[in-house]
């Protein structure tokens, strides 16, 4: 019975990526994912940094070790689980459906990465600014979006990931707070 759960899971990961990644082959909204993509990237989290301590230098004493313990366990748990999962991204396990639009900054699919920090990165926010929160996490949700889009990750990559990004950040919190 589990194998078959598992196999209609597979199926339906694999559909629903090729589903979005059909979407494609409007100039704009390509241009707009990769754009959406890349603010998932790591310099963008220096760039958040910067900002809170410029408009809010009192505050970022203590939002900017938060992040930086919440990304902490973050990135040592994703990277973990992607040297022991070792799942193929859809570009390479399904070359005949989805191509590459991004360069991913690592060899392993599962989990995402950069929905891990995009939501570790919305919950802390959402933390310290909770009248921002919604807009935090549809960030959030349109980087993991657009990683499923440029064809570097599996719906379940997204979903793992956010998750992973959520529970980190609410652990950093609970550390530091």
């Amino acid at each position: 019975m589990f194998r078959k759960i598992g196999q209609f899971l597979r199926r339906a990961d694999v559909f629903i990526c090729i589903r979005i990644f059909g979407w494609s082959g409007r100039k704009w909204i390509d241009r707009a994912m990769i754009a959406a993509s890349r603010l998932g990237d790591p310099w963008a989290y220096g760039v958040i940094g910067l900002a809170v301590v410029v408009f809010d230098f009192t505050l970022s004493l203590l939002l900017l070790p938060v992040s930086l313990v919440s990304l902490t366990i973050e990135i040592s748990i994703q990277t973990a689980v992607k040297r022991t999962a070792r799942r193929l991204r859809p570009f390479q396990a399904l070359p005949e459906d989805i191509r590459m639009r991004i360069r991913p900054l690592d060899a392993w699919s599962f989990p995402s990465g950069h929905a891990a920090g995009a939501f570790a990165m919305a919950t802390v926010l959402r933390y310290f600014y909770p009248q921002f929160g919604i807009p935090f996490y549809l960030g959030a949700s349109t980087i993991g979006l657009s990683r499923i889009y440029n064809g570097v990750h599996y719906p379940s990559d997204v979903l793992a990931g956010s998750l992973l990004g959520f529970l980190s950040a609410r652990l950093g919190l609970s550390i530091m707070i």
